[in-house]
């Protein structure tokens, strides 16, 4: 009996030895890139060291939780602790990587997940400014710079942790006309080609006042940002326009929000980030200021003569796109922490939404799907997913031309998709050799007639497409198999086997009797293995948001303003259409010229 006690003295002994050590744990987390490489040191029982190291989390972005969330584990003792707005995906890497070095240690990481206090909760404050702008994207510093410049008392809240998690500061860049870097080109683009354009493309259920007074604007918005050190160049036409409306940022994605963010502050104007607006404060109907709640708990009552919306839309809002497509997934590329806040305030305070624009603005580079984390470039099972081939639904069956998806992927081919939810493309052996060796334009016989394939196809071989889809297989998007029958299986189709033989019937007969698809793209699915590749929607952001009057003041049902109320970018549905302009870069230029225009706008009924 003594020794039995001796011996369990001596193993509690070495056990708070052990758990006086202090260790060093090298463990990982997934981020939004792929792997977050954190040490985690432990000693008796605690964690008193978290670092963060290799990571390819986007620039510009990650960095606060890089910076907040180790040390806000060390100081709570938990893995439960809040994680920075816009940097969720690493957040939670460097939460997950932490519990299971807490696991290696011997330790177990569910008591490690006490929830931490709001250091504000409870706290409500007072404040104001002239014009609240909500939003730290395109349309809201545009306005907010501007009106800071113009000697406006001006205060920007942005729900993330800095400004560059908009969606503004991480695209390619704007479509504008009547710009220096145009003129620098030796290339002419004025308001009335683009206007006719998109005129054209809405077939006028955009307010055709409103879009001709924003074209107008969209110049003043690039030289504004030129005007901040930002550097920009003129892209190739590459999907058709006829012109060089776009341009290209010379400057980085992590270094852009700097410039915008420092010439806001050197012209006065206030920035609070990680702070949300909530509900607008209404006086007898109209808007006379926002509450919004702070990252730390409080509340934020700020009064306000006018205030612009600018939330940038709701692809981070699953519920919101279910409503509006169906029980559908959309994978986000673009800023999550848009959850259609402008539109929820603005409808609470008697808005009404402009339904003709809800629409996204779809993935032009591939297909996505979750269980390959989303979308991405680096594998090229995702790319061919535009490249139209034969596309089915659910049940093997077709459902449009699929050239619309190889020509105009970004609108019309990703509207297409959103009515079925998952797509499929089935290809063959021949396809998968072509694609890896030759390439697609050329496996299409060099098609000169098919604009964007020059432009984005001609010569790019997925070299690695084999390997790419092994990796697809090994995920579960996507199969091989000897026989058509098979692949269907695997997904549940029953349909697959009859719409594969009747779509080598058009290829053989070379045309397509059911959707009239280029001869050009009728490739047969002819020889075995087969695969098939899953995709889901993807999207780089949304259209739709309340409706306005031409001087983007935000309407209630009966048309009349709510005075005090604005919206710009996407939050301004009247500015957009269904299906996305086919303009490269409308969304994000008509965000920008719509900054400008609110600032206008707001300026002159102040002044009134």
């Amino acid at each position: 009996m003594k020794k039995c006690l001796l011996l369990s003295a001596i193993l509690f002994i070495l056990a708070l030895c052990s758990l006086a050590s202090a260790e060093t744990y090298d463990v990982v987390g997934t981020g939004k890139n792929g792997d977050v490489h954190v040490s985690v040191t432990i000693e008796a029982g605690k964690i008193v060291s978290v670092v963060v190291g290799e990571h390819q989390e986007t620039p510009g972005i990650c960095e606060p939780a890089i910076e907040k969330v180790p040390s806000a584990i060390v100081a709570n003792q938990s893995i439960s602790v809040d994680g920075v707005s816009g940097a969720t995906m690493t957040s939670d890497a460097i939460k997950e990587a932490v519990g299971k070095a807490l696991a290696l240690a011997g330790l177990n990481p569910e008591d490690f997940k006490k929830s931490v206090a709001k250091a504000g909760e409870g706290i409500v404050k007072e404040d104001s400014a002239k014009v609240v702008v909500v939003g730290g994207g395109a349309a809201g510093m545009m306005a907010a710079i501007k009106l800071a410049r113009n000697g406006v008392d001006v205060l920007v809240i942005e729900k993330g942790a800095t400004i560059g998690v908009a969606n503004g500061w991480n695209c390619g860049g704007p479509m504008a006309s009547n710009t220096s870097v145009q003129k620098e080109a030796g290339v002419t683009i004025t308001d009335e080609m683009l206007f006719n354009d998109l005129t054209e493309d809405a077939y006028l259920t955009s307010d055709s006042r409103l879009l001709r007074r924003v074209l107008a604007r969209t110049g003043e918005a690039v030289e504004l940002q030129i005007s901040t050190g930002l550097s920009m160049f003129l892209r190739p036409d590459n999907y058709g326009a006829g012109y060089r409306s776009r341009h290209g940022y010379n400057t980085s994605k992590a270094d852009r929000p700097a410039f915008i963010r420092d010439a806001y502050l050197k012209a006065g104007g206030r920035l609070m980030c990680e702070t949300a607006g909530e509900s607008l404060i209404l006086t007898d109907g109209d808007v006379t200021g926002i509450t919004a709640r702070k990252s730390d708990g409080s509340i934020l009552n700020i009064k306000a003569d006018a205030v612009l919306l600018a939330t940038g839309g709701y692809l981070g809002n699953s519920k919101l796109i279910k409503e509006h497509w169906g029980d559908i997934d959309v994978n986000p590329l673009g800023n999550t922490l848009s959850t259609g806040d402008g539109l929820a305030m603005a409808k609470k305070a008697g808005a009404m939404e402009e339904e003709s624009s809800f629409a996204m603005i779809s993935n032009e580079f591939g297909g996505s799907n979750k269980k390959g984390g989303g979308w991405q470039r680096s594998n090229g099972a995702m790319t061919i997913g535009i490249y139209g081939g034969l596309l089915v639904d659910k049940n093997g069956e077709r459902f449009f031309n699929e050239y619309y998806m190889a020509n105009q992927p970004l609108s019309v081919g990703g509207e297409a998709v959103l009515r079925v939810g998952k797509f499929y493309a089935v290809i063959d052996q021949a396809f998968v050799d072509a694609i890896s060796t030759v390439g697609l334009f050329e496996y299409l016989g060099n098609p000169e007639d098919w604009y964007v394939g020059t432009m984005t196809a001609k010569g790019v071989v997925l070299k690695t497409l084999p390997e790419d889809l092994e990796k697809a297989i090994a995920q579960g998007w996507a199969v091989k198999a000897d026989t058509i029958e098979d692949c269907a299986a695997f997904f549940g189709m029953s349909k697959l086997a009859e719409t594969v033989k009747n779509y080598n019937a058009y290829c053989e007969a070379g045309k397509d009797e059911e959707y009239f698809k280029s001869p050009t793209f009728l490739k047969p699915v002819a020889k075995g293995p087969f695969y098939v590749v899953e995709y889901e929607p993807s999207a780089w952001g949304t259209l739709g948001g309340v409706r306005t009057d031409s001087s983007l003041r935000v309407l209630r049902p009966d048309l009349t303003p709510i005075k005090g109320l604005y919206a710009a970018g996407v939050d301004a549905g009247s500015l957009y259409c269904q299906p996305y302009y086919q303009v490269e870069g409308t969304a994000v230029g008509l965000a920008f010229g719509s900054g400008i225009y609110a600032a206008d706008v707001i300026m002159a009924d102040l002044a009134e």
